[in-house]
């Protein structure tokens, strides 16, 4: 009986120490990301020889354009990128800031440029002033 009741107690503390040490493994603390987004509908981009011009909604009514250099697509880390649009959706562009400073724009379009009307190109004599920058401000 006495060897009963110390294997029960010596498993009981074997138990115990197990679970408490499980239970410290799974606590964690929340951490709040340093990246937030914002997606805006794209109604037109245009194709410039140094950027792409995209007219945007801003507000409810409004439309907001903003000039995307094209030299952001093939710098490292890239500041611009493209994605494929899912059938049904409409063409979006994601503005992606970390720590509240512009990091970078996602533009989800429709792949082919001859088909689809969000697509076009701009004008020959259209001059683009901020080719060479280096953030995008936005307005929503």
């Amino acid at each position: 009986m006495k060897k009963f009741c110390l294997i029960s107690a010596i498993l009981l503390a074997v138990t115990l120490s197990a679970f408490s040490e499980v239970e410290q493994t799974y606590k964690y603390e929340f951490q709040e990301s340093k990246l937030s987004y914002h997606n805006v509908t794209v109604y037109k981009v245009l194709d410039h020889k140094d950027a792409y011009i995209v007219m945007y909604a801003k507000g409810h009514r409004d439309v907001g354009s903003v000039t995307i250099p094209k030299k952001w697509y093939s710098t490292k880390p890239s500041k611009l990128s493209f994605r494929s649009l899912p059938k049904g959706m409409a063409p979006y562009m994601t503005v992606i800031k970390k720590e509240g400073n512009f990091d970078r724009v996602i533009l989800t379009m429709p792949v082919d440029h001859g088909i689809s009307t969000v697509w076009g190109v701009a004008d020959p004599g259209t001059v683009v002033n901020d080719a060479d920058k280096d953030s995008l401000e936005i307005v929503y």
